[in-house]
């Protein structure tokens, strides 16, 4: 697939994406943190080796990567996920840049200089006063549009002079609750004491009428959710720029045309992303001890490395047992039994038929998703969803372990269903009719001769008898089932997820 950006990437880069897409289509590369780890590593090179004439250029190609790979492992939502996070930390680290630079041409202006600052022309001008730094005229424009009750005020972060909780509640959006309430606390005391000339109407009894409501910022203007018409690919990378936001000055697109010296600011950013995922177990393991309990009854499902990690942690200090379900037809709970037992934890394997029967006596079930949606929902191994009921059903909470790699901005709506399943084979659920008849002729103690008229009847059968078998390797677990999830930066509630989000990926 021709990319319209090859130009920035050098053929040797070009020739690393598309060995990393062949592994994907022909699922060579399979795991989330694995998928994550040379998804970073590609677009660290890309972005190192890369040509650009302005900054857009860069991103826009970066989101092709993506695209392009995406399109080659569907399956892998941490793809998207890995590159859309990428986009996000170069634009904020461009953004100050960019703010920084505004600022110091500014202040030189404002001295009667000699006018302008001509651009840097090294990182270390780009990144130098980073304190301080006023906002960049487009993120002023695109933030005052965003919060309205903040665009009368004059200031961008909604500071007023009502003291520290004034500006607590404007930054939340509850700027007439607050004026309310200072309204009401000062008529209260029929006006401003010390002398001072008391505020029209403040000492009135029209004034002690009821505060305002408190407005507040919804959700879905933080994290809006997409239209699910719409195509699903441009969506997934849709660009971080703001459409109503005004054309940039020419400053801007001077600073973008040398942001070309920013290279190293970017690639420190990718590095810190993905020390990140490399240290994912290491970090959500240390959280252990804040969950779990002595004496302790937990159940598992499949073999999830994010929560071995976290039981092991555990362990050092507390004295659990850990009951692991099956997980058939893949019995990848075995595995996962026998790393828990390897490390000294008491654990009991059981099939998956007992695992109601066995709830009741459980504190908490611990599941490692494949990935978690935008919605809360959890893409998890085959047979978490009725362990989950079953749970919901107990009143017995589910925990979901994973890294913040794993929290991808795509609703479920989106996404093929059934493709997004992974369909294993179904020689795991049923064996075919050959098979059967081996096996059913053996414990007869003969079997038939081959071009038998019994073998001529059975194909016939066959051929008239057609059944269809679906072995989906996932499970799609609704957000309301999940109570709470644990990450590398701690413990989330379904709730503000949509915060959680926005703070990676952006409101876009």
């Amino acid at each position: 697939m021709a990319l319209s950006t090859e130009s920035v990437s050098k053929p040797n880069v070009h020739k690393r994406i598309d060995a990393l897409a062949t592994r994907l289509r022909r699922r060579q590369l399979i795991g989330s943190r694995e998928v994550a780890l040379e998804v970073v590593r590609l677009l660290r090179d890309v972005v190192a080796g890369a040509k650009f004439s302005s900054f857009q250029q860069l991103v826009d190609h970066l989101e092709e990567v993506g695209r392009l790979l995406q399109e080659a492992g569907p399956k892998e939502l941490v793809v998207t996920n890995m590159t859309r996070r990428i986009c996000m930390l170069i634009r904020e680290e461009y953004q100050t840049a960019l703010s920084n630079h505004l600022d110091d041409t500014d202040n030189t202006g404002g001295n009667g200089g000699a006018g302008p600052s001509s651009s840097p022309n090294s990182p270390s001008d780009f990144a130098s006063h980073t304190a301080g730094a006023a906002p960049t005229p487009a993120l002023s424009r695109a933030t005052s549009s965003f919060f309205p009750e903040r665009r009368e005020s004059g200031d961008i972060l909604g500071r007023t002079t009502d003291g520290p909780l004034g500006s607590i509640f404007n930054l939340l959006g509850h700027s007439n609750a607050t004026e309310g309430a200072s309204r009401s606390a000062l008529s209260a005391f029929g006006g401003l004491g010390g002398g001072g000339t008391a505020t029209p109407g403040m000492g009135s009894p029209a004034s002690s009428a009821a505060p305002s409501p408190i407005q507040s910022p919804e959700s879905s203007q933080i994290l809006q959710r997409p239209n699910p018409f719409a195509n699903a690919a441009d969506r997934n990378f849709a660009s971080f720029n703001d459409d109503n936001a005004a054309a940039n000055t020419p400053e801007e697109d001077d600073f973008s045309r040398r942001s070309f010296s920013l290279k190293p600011v970017f690639i420190e950013a990718i590095a810190e992303l993905m020390d990140e995922v490399e240290t994912t177990y290491r970090s959500v393991g240390e959280q252990a001890i804040e969950h779990i309990h002595s004496g302790e009854f937990i159940m598992t499902i499949g073999h999830s490395k994010t929560v071995e990690a976290f039981l092991k942690n555990a362990a050092r200090k507390r004295k659990f047992t850990v009951i692991c379900a099956e997980t058939a037809p893949s019995f990848s709970g075995h595995k996962a039994a026998l790393a828990y037992s390897s490390a000294g934890i008491a654990t009991i394997l059981i099939p998956d038929s007992n695992i109601f029967a066995l709830l009741p006596r459980c504190s908490k079930v611990l599941v490692g998703p494949h990935v978690i949606l935008a919605d809360g929902a959890l893409l998890s191994i085959a047979g978490s969803l009725p362990l989950c009921l079953a749970a919901n059903r107990m009143r017995v909470p589910v925990v979901a372990v994973g890294g913040m790699f794993k929290f991808s901005p795509i609703y479920w709506g989106e996404t093929a269903d059934w493709g997004m399943r992974d369909l294993g084979s179904p020689e795991e659920v049923l064996p075919s009719t050959e098979e059967c008849v081996r096996a059913s002729s053996s414990l007869m103690g003969a079997m038939p001769p081959l071009g038998s008229e019994d073998d001529e009847e059975g194909d016939e059968a066959e051929e008239q008898e057609e059944t269809e078998i679906l072995n989906p390797y996932y499970d799609v677990v609704p957000a309301d089932l999940v109570s709470l999830y644990i990450s590398n930066l701690g413990g989330h509630p379904s709730s503000l997820l949509y915060r959680l989000l926005n703070d990676m990926y952006g409101s876009s």
